[in-house]
């Protein structure tokens, strides 16, 4: 065979083109696809490039320069972070790469024998052998991580407009209960894809197998610390992590609470309208609902207390704010007018938050255990990440417990009687609260073009009223000037084929209806269209 020589301008440029093109990839790949695997089987390109960069390092470092590397072969699959930092990662090995070059000696032996565990060429090297090696290593890689882009890409949807078809694929009970031949707008789930940090940290725990019996030693919950360091960053309001307690759900808080604190027969102050479970929870437990109507007062929901019922006695004064349905962010006077109330007729506050990340601005969220230390030692703070991360079947949420007496009722139950963490759901609430706010700002803005846009195709429909949401995707609108007397989701269910939350459900009219705004603009325009022609000819 002839003495095939390579110059060293060739390699030099050909492993440069291998290191450009896997760099490409991953600027591709982004923060959303660089940690996650197509297949369980499958690397992670973040675990497939940084052992790339493990075998430059070791068989060019060592072999060739005489370098010590401390190598992790199978810590190198399993590698984590951003893209940003793979990407520094490759730009720092390539200039080790060209510093390790200038020690080459191509007839010469390996510097050090090659390490067997490192399952390189299994035949003698020279120098020159062990770089041809590293480049067989950056090419075979460079496809395999294309190959992982494809794969990964393939079936990306943009963040916030998804496709009917895509939607239609969904088994969770917004878009699978009503069937194909409607367009849901009743339960309160947002239609998109899930965070990339959230997904990205469930992923993390599924790879690593870490479904074990979680370990939280020091006794608080694992949630606690993230809640109280991000209630003060966004709200200003110095939450007590030891006054934290998990729950699956706000509904099951609910639940507790009024188990611990009242008894059959007692009162239950609920705003009215109001969200289906909470309304059905009070009776259930034999609590007697006493509904505290909110008005519209100049374009403002407000309470009135005038409309409470005469016989008027209660334990519990349970507050939605942000308000579901009708999209009301409550301001300071209003609150305050609330607080009052508690305080003079000594009711404990349950205040259901957990809309809390979606005001709209100029409005903002007032914590109702912010308004001072009397109202702090009665409110029980329910929340969760569910609402604005659309995270709701993985059923993680929890309780600020304000009241000594309350946390010690609770505190003296059964170990384990209202569940334990799970621990999905609390990495992914971790990765939300923590790491997600990006994600958060672009929904935002998405929910707030889509207020619009509903806002000005309501104005198109005669006879129905829109009062403008300040917070959430719920848009709570009269069709009573179009619909008199009948059942308005009934009418659009059969006229429009759009499925909405009926009023009643809410404690409100029957030309009430609620309707989800969080979807893409091809959707809503769909929902909007079909209700405009729908009530053309009713």
């Amino acid at each position: 065979m002839s003495d095939l020589r390579v110059p060293d301008d060739d390699y030099i440029y050909f492993v440069g083109r291998a290191l450009d093109g896997i760099r490409t990839v991953v600027g591709q790949l982004g923060d959303e696809h660089v940690n996650r695997r197509p297949r369980p089987t499958a690397n992670s390109p973040f675990g497939l490039v940084t052992h790339c960069l493990g075998v430059m390092d070791y068989w060019c470092g060592t072999l060739i320069a005489g370098r010590r590397t401390d190598r992790d072969r199978d810590a190198e699959f399993t590698a984590t972070g951003s893209a940003a930092q793979l990407l520094t990662a490759i730009d720092d090995a390539r200039t080790r790469f060209l510093a390790d070059l200038t020690h080459l000696r191509s007839d010469d032996p390996p510097a050090v024998p090659p390490d067997p565990a490192f399952q390189g060429p299994e035949r003698p090297l020279t120098q020159g052998g062990v770089l041809l090696h590293v480049y067989e290593e950056l090419a075979q890689h460079h496809g395999q991580l294309e190959g992982l882009r494809d794969e990964l890409t393939a079936h990306a949807v943009p963040d916030f407009e998804p496709s009917l078809t895509w939607l239609r694929a969904r088994r969770s009970v917004k878009w699978h209960r009503p069937g194909p031949d409607l367009l849901p707008t009743w339960v309160a789930d947002m239609d998109f894809p899930v965070a990339p940090v959230v997904r990205r940290a469930v992923l993390e725990v599924l790879d690593r197998g870490d479904l074990g019996y979680p370990d939280h030693p020091d006794g608080l919950d694992p949630l606690a610390e993230t809640f109280a360091h991000r209630m003060h960053r966004r709200f200003g309001w110095h939450a007590e992590p030891e006054k934290v307690r998990g729950i699956t759900d706000l509904l099951a808080g609910l639940q507790i609470l009024l188990d611990l604190t009242t008894r059959p027969g007692d009162g239950v102050i609920l705003q009215e309208p109001n969200y289906p479970p909470f309304r059905a929870t009070v009776p259930t437990m034999r609590r007697r609902a006493l509904n505290l109507p909110l008005v519209l007062d100049g374009g403002t929901w407000r309470h009135d207390f005038e409309r409470l019922p005469r016989d008027f006695s209660a334990r519990v004064l349970l507050l939605v704010n942000p308000h579901n349905p009708t999209g009301t962010a409550f301001e300071l006077d209003e609150l305050h007018r609330l607080a009052n109330f508690a305080l003079r007729h000594d009711l404990l506050v349950i205040s259901d938050e957990i809309h809390a990340d979606l005001v709209h601005d100029p409005h903002r969220h007032i914590p109702f255990a912010t308004l001072g230390p009397e109202i702090a030692s009665r409110t029980v703070t329910l929340t969760s990440a569910t609402k604005a991360f659309n995270i709701a079947g993985l059923r993680t949420a929890l309780a600020h417990i304000g009241p000594d007496r309350v946390r010690q009722r609770w505190d003296g139950e059964p170990p384990d009687i209202h569940g334990v963490a799970n621990v999905l759901g609390v990495e992914a609430t971790r990765a939300a609260w923590e790491h997600g706010d990006g994600w958060l700002d672009g929904v935002r803005a998405h929910l707030l073009e889509r207020r619009d846009q509903l806002a000005t195709a309501v104005k198109t429909m005669p006879g129905v009223r829109l009062r403008v949401p300040d917070a959430t995707y719920l848009a709570w609108l009269d069709c009573s000037g179009a619909l008199p007397g009948q059942d308005a989701a009934a009418f659009l269910e059969r006229r429009a084929r759009v499925f909405a939350g009926p009023g009643p459900d809410y404690g409100g009219a029957p030309e009430w209806t609620r309707l989800n705004f969080a979807t893409s603009t091809e959707v809503l325009g769909r929902i909007t269209r079909q209700i405009g022609a729908a009530l053309e000819n009713p």
